[in-house]
């Protein structure tokens, strides 16, 4: 099919554009379609409007691929994987995927994009709704089946997101079930062994080391968050991280006996 996308323009299901920044109460910077009394309107530089699309299969959780061949990634979220001929699956990744082949039965869904169009892989990242307008990848967190994934500059849905997970994380859905996912004490990780797939470490944070392009918070000589500079504005001062209890979310690296965790967004770091 040489149609790319049936794009068809609905400007009657556009959102406002308008993001509005502001600090909490522990100095971070936080972004927001909703305005505060120390708000500042910030300039969004393209409108969400939304395409109407055809699915031609539901690739895994997170994941889909349209008539057109286009693939498209869901933003803000992610959902264990699948198995597959390359890689086992992880828990609650099959899970994830029957259920969204469910709410997907019929092929038509609308797509909208935020900041960032496409990833390293050429994958086309998009807001997803179904036609009666509920917003897919929330539904997937709220479900208990993705855990939140937030990357800048793709937030313009984030308050959505994050408050689906709370509801999700309160109620111990699905993977806030299964002990795959259970929150790891520091001193539980193992020198020398890889970790795969989304995890969750406790941890105090002692000190702040700056690099060329990265900021360091260190937990000891074998763990540290690793913030890009570009990133630092969405969390405000981090120093305030240091000394505190804190759960921290997302892929564990390892770099030789030292381990690491990306962080790109304040959202996986929760304060205990």
């Amino acid at each position: 099919m040489i149609l790319v996308f049936i794009a068809i323009i609905i400007p009657t299901v556009c959102y406002p554009t308008s993001v509005y920044q502001s600090q909490n109460e522990q100095g971070r910077t936080v972004f927001s379609d909703q305005p505060s009394d120390n708000a500042t309107l910030i300039s969004v530089k393209s409108k969400p409007y939304r395409y109407r699309v055809s699915l031609k299969r539901v690739i895994d959780g997170d994941t889909l691929e349209l008539q057109s061949g286009q693939v498209i990634r869901l933003l803000g979220i992610n959902t264990p994987e699948v198995q597959s001929r390359y890689r086992d699956g992880e828990a609650g990744g099959e899970q994830a995927k029957q259920w969204l082949k469910e709410m997907l039965s019929q092929p038509e869904l609308f797509i909208e994009y935020d900041q960032q169009q496409r990833d390293k892989y050429d994958r086309a990242l998009a807001h997803c709704f179904l036609p009666d307008g509920r917003y897919l990848n929330a539904m997937l967190i709220e479900q208990g089946l993705a855990s939140l994934t937030l990357i800048p500059p793709n937030l313009r849905y984030s308050d959505k997101l994050i408050a689906a997970q709370n509801k999700a994380e309160q109620a111990k859905k699905a993977l806030w079930a299964l002990s795959d996912y259970r929150v790891k004490r520091l001193s539980e990780l193992k020198t020398g062994k890889n970790y795969r797939g989304w995890q969750r470490i406790r941890l105090k944070l002692k000190s702040i080391k700056y690099g060329k392009k990265t900021v360091f918070l260190e937990a000891n000589t074998h763990f540290r968050l690793a913030i890009k500079k570009k990133d630092i504005v969405y969390f405000g001062d981090v120093k305030n991280y240091l000394n505190q209890t804190l759960e921290v979310r997302g892929w564990i690296r390892r770099q030789g006996k030292q381990f690491y965790m990306n962080v790109r967004h304040p959202s996986a770091i929760i304060s205990q």
